[in-house]
Order: structure tokens, then sequence, then C-alpha cells
């Protein structure tokens, strides 16, 4: 055989240096088809083919991988023997050293994918299904939802229209490994002579390599789904991509929190006031104004400081302080019976968590299954809505289901006096001019509804034996709804805006519909997605809302323009779900490419990438405080991320299906997470526990990554709730964090 520096060639052989030319020119003269002059060249030069000059084994094992992928011609290469390379790399990877072997088998799989995709592109659908046959049960377990996608690949032409197949042929496919581990990899595909394998090494995988010895994970799974393409690159990419931006992450001024803590300050403040000036006038001695401002100043902060003392000495957490952050874009101002009704709900909102759990709260949509697609409720479950596969949507009113019921919030008295006191001092300037009418008439005419004898109707009507409502009783009653008609396809998605004015529904017809709860029509439609729309809601403040479709973007839009204000690109697959930061200044995106992102309103930019689900996200819900995100996937697994250091603080595992609802209890830093989804249970997660340890706010240590430190230790849940036989579609918490659940419930799957 020829070496390098032998000397000279024999006459009518070819040397080294002059190969490659001529293997350039002769795949120059074939992709022109000049027939007769590559007939000449391979006379002239005795080349039988050019992948005969593909297999140079005087290269030796020591060369580059570009030396060797320059003597590889795609046009050539033959499916049999791809199939055959893939599978003796399978054989040399189970025998390798057990230290190696777990680093080697995370190559596999792009080996598999990529050289899948080779076959289906030369047009052998049969070579290509045996080696899915063969093969794809490798990697199941971890790669499960692609190697199903990959089955259904069987001609060119779906290569160009598969969304999985876009995604993988777009985008190289990350593997960490070390460096060792790499260079025993490629030195074998050196020495066996595999140019078509170290051809898809080279182009279609990412290696991240790294220093020191092999560092085998615990769960192989959880390390595939961080490997998850996201169209940036990397695991290490993304984390740079993360660090890019600080974010900010925190509550607004305006919030209804803020402004209630504001206002039980001003009222703590004003009896303590009372208090003193009744003190005050026991003393022989008057105090100046300003004095007495400073005593009670000091008075406040010594009771303050003495209590956080209290509470640190018996190990309770610190007091929850929001952050305040300013809004970079303009927030509307909710209506003034909206404001007083959420303030008067955090007021009386009940303390929630792993030791005090909710009182929870079942509406049940009979002869439904397989009808139901979405629902959503109402702050105060007064008002549930639903949308079908039929394109029809539907509203219940609750009160107005009650016989003898009234359409008014109903609530307890000190509110009710409380809101007549401020509504009288709001209509003081009109009564002292005599006027009629204003807030005080209307709240008279409400005291006089709940006044009602027992037994009559609103309008003072005497209600028959059967139509008044018993207390327990087992038999369903009809509730009146009504029927919102307009959409041409099913319906996937309805929010309930804030104060229960509109009503939003997306569907399978790419439009989305607003309708008026008082007029019961449609005021607009909104067009601009061009495939369906799977989610849609409303920001916390109204006027704002965002959608998320199938062609891979979500989208912000404003009430009064029918066009989107921000359109959302970066998605690798359709996007499933949408939820609004609590500021109102970013969204949150799950999507089927397994990744979860936050995207700045203002700009329409990405801040955030997460990385870690093994299926299609499904739900996402926002913590009240502004600083984690909540996901959940098809696979069961509900995921917490930090939103400051874009890392994973919780990872709760429990559910055995589909997720397709998420909701935080409402105040302070929402230390309880519910969910409902196909399995048919409603589950209860403490997301307090762990969110305070050093490990979760621990800054990663120099050349960290994040494949190396986003993984949470996996816990259970704190409750599980069963349904009888009813899956779980939504999942909400009203205003005073009563938990709501909605589902149809399914047919008797019992044998007659």
């Amino acid at each position: 055989a020829a070496r390098r520096g032998a000397g000279p060639p024999e006459p009518g052989e070819v040397s080294m240096s002059e190969e490659p030319l001529d293997r350039i020119v002769l795949r120059y003269l074939q992709k022109r088809g000049y027939t007769d002059a590559e007939r000449a060249l391979r006379t002239e030069a005795k080349i039988a083919s050019v992948s005969q000059m593909a297999l140079v084994p005087h290269l030796g094992a020591d060369a580059s991988i570009a030396d060797h992928i320059l003597y590889y011609n795609e046009a050539d290469s033959d499916p049999e023997a791809l199939m055959e390379g893939y599978r003796l790399l399978r054989e040399w990877t189970h025998h390798s050293l057990d230290l190696y072997k777990p680093e080697l088998l995370r190559v596999l799989y792009p080996m598999f994918v990529y050289c899948h995709l080779e076959l289906v592109a030369a047009d052998v659908p049969e070579l290509a299904r045996e080696f899915h046959r063969r093969f794809a049960s490798d990697h199941e377990l971890a790669h499960g939802e692609e190697t199903i996608a990959l089955a259904g690949l069987a001609s060119p032409a779906h290569l160009r229209s598969d969304p999985t197949a876009l995604k993988l042929k777009q985008n190289r496919m990350p593997v960490r490994c070390c460096q060792y581990t790499f260079d025993l990899l490629v030195k074998y595909l050196h020495v066996a002579n595999q140019m078509a394998l170290l051809s898809i090494l080279n182009k279609h995988v990412a290696v991240t390599v790294t220093d020191g010895d092999p560092a085998p994970e615990a769960d192989e799974a959880a390390r595939a789904a961080r490997s998850t393409i996201t169209g940036i690159g990397p695991p290490s990419f993304v984390d740079a991509f993360n660090a890019k931006k600080t974010g900010r992450w925190g509550v607004l001024e305006q919030s209804v929190e803020v402004q209630a803590m504001d206002e039980f300050e001003e009222e703590r403040a004003r009896a303590e006031k009372e208090e003193g000036d009744g003190d005050d006038e026991k003393d022989a001695k008057p105090m100046s104004k300003r004095s007495k401002a400073a005593a009670e100043k000091a008075k406040r902060e010594a009771e303050e400081k003495e209590r956080l003392e209290r509470e640190a000495g018996n190990g309770a957490p610190a007091p929850y302080v929001p952050t305040i952050v300013k809004s970079e874009i303009p927030i509307p101002e909710l209506s003034y019976q909206t404001r007083l009704d959420a303030v008067e709900d955090v007021r009386y909102r009940a303390s929630v968590g792993a030791d005090a759990l909710p009182s929870v709260a079942f509406y049940t949509f009979t002869h439904a299954h397989g009808f139901l697609n979405c629902a959503t409720v109402s702050k105060d479950a007064a008002i549930v809505a639903g949308g079908f596969a039929d394109s029809a949507v539907h509203v219940w009113d609750v009160n107005k289901a009650v016989p003898g019921g009234t359409d008014l919030y109903e609530t307890d008295p000190e509110s009710r006096a409380r809101r007549l006191a401020k509504d009288a001092a709001l209509d003081a300037p009109a009564a002292d001019r005599g006027e009629p009418g204003g807030d005080v008439a209307m709240a008279e005419k409400a005291e006089d509804a709940r006044e009602l004898a027992p037994g009559t109707d609103k309008n003072g009507a005497s209600l028959s034996e059967a139509d008044k409502p018993s207390r327990g009783s087992k038999v369903a009653r009809p509730t009146p709804s009504t029927e919102y008609v307009g959409h041409a396809s099913a319906v996937h998605g309805v929010s309930l805006s804030p104060g229960d004015e509109f009503l939003l529904s997306c569907s399978r017809d790419t439009t989305v519909r607003l309708w008026s709860l008082e007029l019961k029509t449609c005021l607009a439609a909104y067009r601009g997605h061009e495939a369906p729309v799977w989610d849609v809601t409303w920001c916390d403040r109204g006027h704002y809302f965002a959608t998320a479709s199938y062609d891979k973007t979500a989208r912000v839009w404003a009430m009064d323009s029918p066009s989107p204000r921000r359109v959302m690109v970066g998605h690798l697959s359709d996007v499933d779900c949408v939820a609004w930061h609590p500021n109102a200044n970013y969204i949150a995106t799950g999507s089927a490419d397994r990744t979860v992102r936050m995207w700045d309103v203002a700009s329409g930019e990405c801040v955030r990438i997460f990385v870690g689900h093994a299926a299609g996200v499904r739900a996402l819900a926002l913590s009240p405080d502004g600083k984690s995100v909540a996901s959940a996937a098809d696979d069961g697994e509900v995921l917490v991320w930090d939103l400051g250091t874009a890392r994973q603080t919780h990872a709760f595992v429990g559910h055995r299906g589909p997720v397709f609802s998420l909701d935080y209890a409402g105040g302070g830093r929402g230390n309880l997470l519910a969910s409902g989804g196909a399995d048919e249970t409603v589950r209860l997660w403490d997301v307090a526990i762990g969110s305070g340890d050093a490990t979760a706010k621990k800054p990663p240590k120099k050349g960290a990554t994040l494949g190396e430190y986003t993984e949470a230790p996996r816990r259970g849940p704190t409750r599980t709730l069963r349904t009888k036989s009813t899956p779980v579609c939504a999942v909400s918490f009203t205003g005073r964090n009563l938990l709501m659940a909605m589902g149809a419930r399914a047919p008797s799957s019992k044998a007659a």
C-alpha cells in the first residue's frame, strides 16, 4: 500500500496529492452532466467510482474529520452500507468499557435519527422501515415522541413538510461527552472507514467536549431532556443566552396586591391613631402633632421589629415583601367595582399551604366527554365557560341557576358595610345636591334583593316546593346556559376578562373572538394566525390578551386593534399554551418542542429559555410574586423554574398522563401549586419546600453550564384528590383561595 512520503508514484499510478484534485474534477463533471469528459477522466486516471476514492486507508487513524469528510460522496452512498454501519457502531458501543459506555450511548441516538433521515431521503422506504423496526426500541424510553414521529416518515416529500423532520434537519443535536470518549469514537470511525457516519457526526451533531473523566448521569432520561434542540445551540449556549438579560421579575405598584397591602396599612395606622388619641386625652400635657406622629412611627417600627424577631426565632420564613418594578408598556386601570371586589378578596383570602390545604369544589360537565375541549371559571366562581368541539361556547351563571338567587356577588356583612360606606362617600356630593341615583341607590337595591323572604324569587314571586333547592340533594339539576355561536370549527381555549365583562375564545378556524357577556353577542373577531389557535388568555389588567398557535408563534393583542401588537417567533414546533406574568410585561409560552420561553412584551424578544421537559409542554402558571414559572408536560411531570437564575428549583412527579392545567394559590409567594390532568386527579404540590435552599439560590460555579446544574430532586404531591371518572381539564384558585376544578365526566368503563 502506498504511504505518505514513500517516493514518486510508479508510471500510470495516481499520486496521493492528485487524488483529491481528480475527485473534485470528477464531481464537477458529474454535476454538469459532461458524461464524455467524465468517462475520459475515469479512463485516464483509472478511477472506478468516486466511492472507491472515498475509502482511502492511506489517510490513517490520525487524520482529522475534515480529511475524511473530503472523501465522502453522498451521491454514491449505499443505503444498505449505512444501515450496516450503524449496526456495527451500536455493537461496538455496547461492547465498550463501562467507563465510556454511558457517554457513547448518548451518541447513538443522534446517529440513529440522522441515519433514518438519510434512508428516507434516499427514497428506500422498505429499508427505512426495517431500520426503524430493528433499532427504535433502544431509544423509546428517553425519546418516545420523536421515535414515533420518525416512524411516519416514508418519502422525501415528508422531510419537506413534517415538523419533526424539519426541526431535526435545520438544527444540530447537542451531545456532551469528555475528551477521552470523543477521541475513542472518532478513532473507531476512522479505523472502520465509516465515512457516512463520520459525515453525520460532523454535520448534524453538536458535540460539547469537556475536560476530565467521563461523568455518567444517574438519570439519563433527564440528561436527554436537557439536550433538547432549542434552535440556538447546545446547553452552554442556552445558559449564555439566559444570562444576557436580568429581567424585571416582580409586581407593579398598580397591582391589586400592592394596593390592598397599602390600604390595609392605612387602616391599621388609622386604628392605632384613634387608639392613641384616646390615650392622649388622659395625659395632662398635650403633645404636638409632629411629636405625636414621631411617637406613632417609632411605636409601629418597634412592633414590626419585635414581630420579625419572634418569627425568626420560631423558624418561620421571612414575611413576604413584594418586589416593585416599573412597567415598560401602558398599563390599563381596572374598573372601580373590579378593583373593589379584588381588594375585598385579598382581605378575606384564606392562607393556604402544605399544612393548611384549600377547600376544593368541582364543576362536572355531564354528557360532554369527548366534546368539552376547555373550560374556565371567574374569580368569584359564579361564571363558568366552556369551549366545545362543535364550535360553540357555553356560559353558565351559577348564581342565576339557583332558584331565588340573584346575580349579585354575595359576600360577608362586614364587606358589604364597608362597601356601602365607600359608595356613600363617593356619592356624597350628589346627595348634597339632592340628586337621586348613584352607587348608593344601587347598593340599597342590592340590600333589598338580599333580604328576600325565603321561598320567593328576586321578583317576590313564590316558588313551588319542587323548585326550592334542598340541602344535600344528590339529584343533579339542569343549569341553564347561554350559547355563543360564531366559530367555524372546534373551540380550544376560553378566558374571562377581569370583572367578567368579556369572554375570549380561540378556535381551530384560526380566529379569536371577543364576546360581551352583558349583550350576549360577538363584538370582534381577531384574525392573524395562519393555523389553529390552541390557547388564549387575558392579561390580569385587562385590555391585552395573548394567543398560542400551531403556526409556531405566540401573539399579543389589544382589544382596540384587529392586528397583533407583537408576534413572538422562535419555537420550533406549535405553541400549545400561554400565560401572562403578574406585571404584564412578559408572557410565558410552552411548546411541543419541549421548551418554555419568556418573552418581553415591550420588545417582542425572547429573554428566557427553559429546557428540561421530556415531552411537549401543555400547561403554565406564573407565581403571584412574579419570580417563578411552573410548567407541566404530556408525560405528567411538573417543573418549577426561577426566572432570575433561569434554573430549575422543583421537579414534581405523580401524574400518570398529560397535565392540562396549573394554578398557584393567591397571596405572597404562592406556596401551593395545583394541577389537573388526564389521570382524573387534582394534585397539590408544596413549592415552599426547597425554594429558599442554598442549592436553589447558589450561583453556578465557574465553567458550569445549563446542562449540569438545573435538575432539582424529584418529589411527590402533597395531596392527591381523585374524581370518580372525570379527566380534569382546568383548575383555578378563586380570589379567596377556594380551588375550583372542572372536567367532563367519562362514561363508565365497566363491562355490562
